[in-house]
């Protein structure tokens, strides 16, 4: 009886194991989900920080407005349900739906802006907006025009 040697280990089973396509597929797969883990986790990151999925609006749009004997400053930006109002009386914060404004509690006292504020949005285009009084006449806004610091960034040097 003749007793073989202890073996040693197989050193070529790991290196056919590299170069096997098993091996590849796992490459791949792994590859595959940390691209999906990390896009996943982007998009959760960028939700808890802007507080949903859709990003927030952009600055309001300032427009300039008047009642006749008080003149007024709307701030609005379409698609946004945010409105400001401003006069030298005072400030009032809203929001729109379905082209109607809502300022919330204020009631129907017009000392706190020096005038009723508007009910709705009638008309709106690129350069106006129309607004629906309080007493159902129609007031004209114009877009007020940028500031110089922005005008002057569009300009080319």
């Amino acid at each position: 009886m003749t007793q073989d040697p202890p073996s040693s280990p197989d050193r070529g089973g790991l290196r056919a194991f590299v170069l096997s396509w098993r091996f590849v597929l796992v490459l791949f797969y792994g590859a595959v989900a940390l691209v999906f883990v990390s896009v996943v986790g982007s998009i959760v990151v960028n939700a808890v920080k802007n507080h949903g999925l859709v990003p927030p609006p952009s600055t309001l749009v300032r427009y300039d407005c008047s009642t006749g004997t008080t003149p007024f400053v709307l701030m609005y930006l379409h698609g946004t349900e945010r409105v400001k109002i401003s006069s030298a009386s005072g400030v009032l914060e809203g929001t729109l739906h379905n082209n109607q404004l809502d300022w919330g509690s204020f009631g129907s006292d017009a000392s706190q802006l020096g005038f009723l504020p508007p009910k709705a949005i009638s008309a709106e285009d690129p350069r106006t907006l129309t607004l629906k009084a309080a007493d159902a006449s129609a007031l004209q806004c114009t877009r007020a025009a940028p500031a110089s610091g922005e005008a002057s960034a569009k300009q080319p040097a």
